[in-house]
């Protein structure tokens, strides 16, 4: 029996007729098959962004409210009453060297006072989960206020947007904060700070780009020739971290000796550090240094040195050297490995702070034949381990040392061994040399080096009759 043919206006499911709207939608669905397709599509999309839009609306409040604390943190930066210091935190977001220490050590001190205000600004005024921070926790306290915004998800437009523009105004939010004293750590002033009117104090570390310039890296080598004069003449008071610094920029011509401020630092990073166990393979006499392996460090002369010793001495003890190979160390490299694998010395990298303490306190003797020092930490650690100290014949070592040190000709090997070889036969001349030492690191102190600092950035204020 054949099958009846379907009437083409009842529905074969239902067997009720369709709808207008139906045999509508099947005859465009028959002739135009894509019609279905970008109808739904075209029905979801306006769905999404009308529903995008209604969330905007409905984020204004908020964009608002949050727009609103933004600016009423400017309005109480601004009305701060104590003096406020803006300090560019950057080297605390990389591994800490001793400008890092340096900056660290000061901002924890002062971070008490009650009478001043620190603005830590990092390396971007962002916060948040997937912004990158500093490798040390920031010192807390009355004084210390970390400058960073923190951006919801739910503003108006999406928090990437608002980040990219905060990045973008960047100088007019710092300026707008009123800062009345700007401190650059480091040498200069961050390009951030451009548009910032305050007063501007730098602290100078060195000036090896006159005096040891091929021992720098390129990049901070063309960096200090062409922003140091600029930074210096800009400032209103300069901090030098020794008298021979100072010294250095009034002889060529950065600076008048009366702008200059000498704030010695304080005795190094392990005053409060607990001693642990000697690093692996270390467990018999030994001698010490510490610092990276590069040029200015004055490595291969200091291999020079113990060869010398050697000659002199069948017995001297082997020469332990800390420290990580830095810039233009290809041939120091080679020629450590070439000396370590004749026994003469052991290269054991970079240690963890209590194992440097403990390498510094059972060291025979410690050397420093370094070409060139701003201020020198390494012989200040020494002294304050009470570790008998050798040390370059500088002026800036003979100022941090004082009489706790011996000190010998920088590139004069035989000079160098004969003081060596002198001490390690002389068990009463190393013991009046650590007690010495031990006097001499005790005078240093992290405390008044932050109060002078603090004096500094006053003496900057009054200077242009800013209070403070």
């Amino acid at each position: 029996m054949s099958e009846q043919p379907q009437d083409p206006l009842i529905d074969p499911a239902t067997g009720r007729p369709w709808t207008k709207k139906e045999r509508v939608k099947r005859a465009l669905t028959r002739r135009l098959p894509r019609t279905a397709s970008a109808f739904h599509w075209l029905r979801a999309k306006s769905r999404h962004y009308a529903g995008r839009v209604w969330y905007r609306l409905c984020s204004l409040p908020r964009t608002w409210r949050w727009l609103r604390f933004v600016a009423g943190a400017v309005r109480r930066r601004r009305r701060e009453e104590n003096l406020t210091v803006a300090v560019d935190v950057t080297p605390l977001w990389d591994p800490l060297t001793g400008v890092g220490w340096y900056l660290y050590r000061i901002i924890e001190q002062i971070a008490q006072d009650s009478e001043i205000k620190l603005r830590l600004y990092g390396p971007n005024l962002l916060r948040g989960p997937d912004v990158p921070g500093p490798v040390v926790s920031l010192p807390v306290g009355p004084a210390a206020e970390h400058v960073a915004l923190e951006v919801p998800h739910d503003l108006v437009f999406s928090a990437g947007w608002f980040m990219g523009l905060l990045r973008g105004l960047e100088p007019l939010l710092i300026a707008l904060d009123g800062n009345r004293i700007l401190f650059a750590p480091n040498y200069f002033m961050p390009r951030r700070f451009l548009l910032a009117r305050g007063l501007r104090v730098a602290t100078i570390h060195d000036l090896g780009l006159h005096h040891v310039p091929e021992t720098l890296q390129e990049e901070t080598r063309r960096a200090l020739a062409s922003r140091l004069e600029r930074s210096t003449s800009h400032a209103r008071r300069l901090i030098s971290v020794s008298a021979a610094v100072r010294d250095e920029l009034v002889e060529l011509g950065y600076a008048k000796a009366d702008k200059v401020d000498v704030i010695h630092h304080g005795p190094g990073q392990l005053a409060e550090v607990e001693p642990t166990a000697l690093p692996c393979g270390v467990d018999e006499a030994f001698a010490l240094h510490v610092g990276t392996l590069e040029p200015r460090k004055n490595i291969l002369c200091l291999l020079d040195i113990w060869r010398e010793l050697k000659r002199r001495r069948a017995d001297a003890p082997i020469l332990i050297l800390c420290g990580n190979f830095g810039w233009k160390s290809e041939a120091i490299q080679e020629a450590v490995e070439s000396a370590a694998a004749s026994g003469l010395v052991r290269h054991v990298g970079y240690v963890e702070q209590g194992e440097l303490a403990a390498l510094y306190q059972a060291a025979t003797v410690v050397v420093f034949p370094t070409r060139y020092e701003g201020f020198g930490l390494p012989a200040v650690e020494a002294q304050l381990a009470g570790a008998p100290l050798v040390c370059s014949d500088l002026a800036v070592l003979r100022e941090v040392a004082g009489e706790g040190a011996l000190y010998a000709p920088a590139n004069d090997p035989e000079a160098f061994a004969a003081a060596v070889a002198g001490l390690l036969g002389d068990a009463e001349a190393r013991a009046a040399l650590t007690e010495r030492g031990r006097r001499n690191a005790e005078r240093l102190s992290w405390r008044r080096a932050a109060d002078q600092t603090v004096a500094c950035w006053r003496l900057a204020a009054r200077a242009n009759g800013a209070g403070g």
